[in-house]
């Protein structure tokens, strides 16, 4: 309900008594209240561009579920769902694992004597050496040249130790942020960040986007110290009073009396206390794809570019939204209209046909409302507002984190496509229902054929009691013997077979659908489980497709994922606490304001460095080609200097995804196994047995290594 005012008051200038201004508080109201109502018409217009839009994703969630729509399940009719087992394999194939993030510095040119080239710092040290010579052995000044070149000299050396300092200090802090942005992708609450991540991605590849909200969040409150002090001290407060009001002595009462005042000074004292931070860090939100609302003028859901303003609608109950907001409603507001169940409410007390009503009863008991976080890049506000509410629910302010884009939501996409007239890209869902419905139409068809070819008989009228022994005949069970009344004749020459049509299955050959299903969302047969007839290399061939598919949808997700890793990293630098940094990461952390000697500012930091994903490191790994690798790169690793034995047996039973504990097996100072071995059999042995004069074949009795002759066997894809 919105304040109606004459525009002439809302155009009034405000009173000024003696140099104080004073607004009148109706004519700030009926301000308010125009441009809530402002705001809410323009979000009410987004929702209803979009509305068909929205209509699709649900149809696509209800068919992704069920396999088919509404009116077919309703007929119970076949259903084969290959829609719903291809998105949750396309699901596991992109996201498999939780990104690895790392710190991606700007290029700088940190050093303004030096040219990076090692010879100039030999050059620089061969002056100074030779300055320090000369003076050692003369008393007397450096000619003026040679002055002048130790200057240089000293110079350039300073500017490579600060320039080396700044970067080493750089990338400490580019450490920082990766193990604390990995930390808050561990601790994400309610559903972990992998969980919630994929259900975004499931979304996607149903609904044809997803979307996440970075956010901030920082709860202060009294220490847990504090708070058990002052549970013990109230409790202890409560029971005496209790026992004062029970107790019949006078004596007693007195003594009660000045420990329940001690007790209450404790309490006051405990209650002063100041609040400290209980937690703070980032939190990652993922509504539903129906649920953000972009402007109408938006052309590309990534970035939102072209876009004024977004909106996100939230379902709250009237007493969820005094509780968080501090706001009461009263009966000003219009009760939530859920799409999903057909104008009844989100609680299914069908307080939907309330949408118009003007009883207040009505509308404080439909339970719930619709709350808008409405972003305007123009003003550079947030506002909160309810739909229906004249006011806002909290005063319009910026936006709680700041990020480059604004609006800290970002969309996810996979099946992009130029058009000018549609703003959502089509799902996996919309893309692979044709084949779906063919598939169910052909099984529903051979079920029905299967049917019709029942065999049956027909009997001459007449010839068989048609109220006792043909109603016996038809519910007769095997091997039963039945007493039938007829006269005369055979029975087989009474009952006649009827002509049924025959099972063609050429007819309802389902290989077509599958093909279909290859060429539009890359889904092969055999993911499928489809029986199609191909030689294993055409499977292999059109498992290589779906996997560069899965490809080009990994890095999506992995591009999708380095602009989240980006704008968190612009949140965490502007509002992580010191403190906070250093009780997650540890005393090497290095953050402004924590570090001696640090002093890149905030701002600056947010341009030169932030967090980005490592390529591939979501998907699942093609463990075939992974090992395949390591094998060509080790046995050029083990002749490196420098290597160690340790890192290569590490990696190796990591590349492996074996188990083994190298914790337990290594030992410090021990030799390898074989060269222990070796030394065993020469201790005690004649000098001419030594086995590494037998030739070729030494004391490992095996040839040296060579390169493979030919070239390896071709492989497919084998993702484990």
């Amino acid at each position: 309900m919105v304040m109606e005012t004459d525009d002439s008051q809302l155009d009034m200038q405000p009173e000024d008594t003696g140099g104080e201004v004073v607004v009148d508080e109706k004519v700030e109201a009926a301000r308010r209240a125009r441009l809530v109502s402002r705001i809410a018409q323009t979000i009410r217009g987004d929702k209803k561009f979009h509305e068909k839009a929205f209509d699709k994703m649900r149809e696509d969630m209800q068919f992704a579920r069920r396999g088919a729509d509404k009116a077919w399940i309703d007929d119970s009719k076949y259903t084969a769902n290959i829609t719903g087992r291809h998105v949750r394999q396309k699901t596991n194939a992109l996201y498999a694992k939780n990104p690895q993030v790392m710190a991606r510095a700007r290029q700088r040119l940190d050093y303004e004597m030096w040219d990076g080239s090692p010879t100039s710092i030999q050059a620089a040290m061969g002056v100074i050496q030779n300055a320090t010579a000369m003076s050692s052995v003369s008393a007397e000044p450096l000619p003026p040249e040679e002055e002048a070149a130790l200057n240089e000299a000293n110079a350039l050396l300073a500017d490579i130790q600060q320039g080396y300092a700044r970067e080493q200090m750089v990338k400490k802090f580019g450490k920082t942020m990766e193990i604390l942005f990995s930390q808050y992708m561990d601790t994400q609450k309610p559903l972990d960040f992998k969980m919630a991540l994929k259900r975004t991605v499931r979304r996607t590849c149903t609904t044809g986007v997803g979307y996440c909200e970075v956010n901030f969040q920082r709860e202060t409150g009294p220490a847990p110290v504090t708070t058990a002090r002052l549970t013990d001290a109230r409790g202890r407060l409560d029971h005496l009073r209790r026992l004062q009001e029970d107790t019949v002595s006078e004596d007693d009462k007195g003594d009660m009396q000045a420990e329940i005042s001690e007790l209450e000074l404790a309490v006051a004292s405990l209650t002063q206390e100041p609040e400290i931070v209980l937690h703070e860090g980032l939190s990652f939100d993922f509504p539903s794809s129906t649920k953000v609302i972009p402007d109408r003028l938006c052309k590309s859901l990534v970035g939102f570019i072209g876009a004024r303003h977004i909106t996100l609608e939230y379902p709250y109950t009237a007493d969820e939204v005094k509780e968080e907001f501090g706001v009461d409603l009263g009966s000003k507001f219009t009760p939530y209209k859920s799409d999903e169940t057909d104008g009844a409410d989100a609680d299914g007390d069908g307080a939907g046909d309330l949408e118009h009503s003007d009883d207040a009863d009505a509308r404080k008991g439909s339970g719930m409302v619709c709350v808008w976080k409405h972003y305007d890049k123009p003003s550079g506000l947030v506002y909160y507002l309810v739909d229906g509410h004249d006011d806002f629910l909290r005063t319009p302010a910026a936006p709680d984190v700041f990020v480059s884009d604004f609006w800290p939501v970002y969309a996810l996409t996979f099946n992009d496509v130029e058009s000018e007239e549609h703003l959502f890209p089509p799902s996996d869902v919309t893309l692979i229902r044709d084949q779906q419905q063919e598939l169910n139409r052909s099984r529903q068809g051979l079920r029905d054929h299967r049917y019709a070819a029942q065999p049956r008989w027909g009997v001459r009228k007449g010839a068989l009691d048609e109220a006792n022994d043909v109603p016996r005949l038809m519910n007769a069970k095997p091997f039963d013997v039945i007493s039938l009344n007829y006269s005369e004749g055979k029975l087989a020459d009474l009952l006649e077979a009827i002509p049924v049509p025959g099972v063609d299955p050429n007819l309802y050959e389902t290989g077509p659908f599958f093909s279909d299903a290859q060429l539009t969302v890359g889904a092969s047969a055999s993911r499928l489980g489809g029986t199609s007839k191909s030689t294993a290399t055409e499977a292999a061939i059109a498992e290589g497709s779906a996997t560069e598919d899965d490809a080009s949808g990994i890095d999506d997700l992995d591009a999708y994922l380095s602009v989240i890793a980006r704008a968190a990293s612009q949140i965490l630098v502007r509002e992580m606490s010191a403190e906070q940094v250093a009780k997650m990461v540890g005393p090497g952390a290095v953050w402004p304001g924590l570090t001696a000697g640090f002093d890149i500012s905030r701002e600056d930091l947010m341009d030169e460095l932030w967090l980005e994903v490592a390529a591939g490191s979501t998907g699942k790994p093609n463990k075939a080609v992974e090992t395949n690798n390591w094998k060509i790169l080790a046995p050029i690793l083990m002749q490196t200097p420098g290597v160690s034995p340790n890192w290569l047996a590490r990696e190796t039973i990591r590349r492996m995804d074996d188990r083994a504990d190298l914790n337990e097996a290594l030992m410090e100072n021990m030799p390898a196994i074989v060269a222990m071995n070796r030394n065993a059999q020469l201790m005690g042995q004649d000098p001419q047995a030594d086995p590494n004069a037998q030739g070729a074949e030494g004391g490992d009795k095996t040839s040296a290594p060579s390169a493979p002759e030919g070239t390896d066997a071709a492989f497919g894809s084998n993702q484990m």
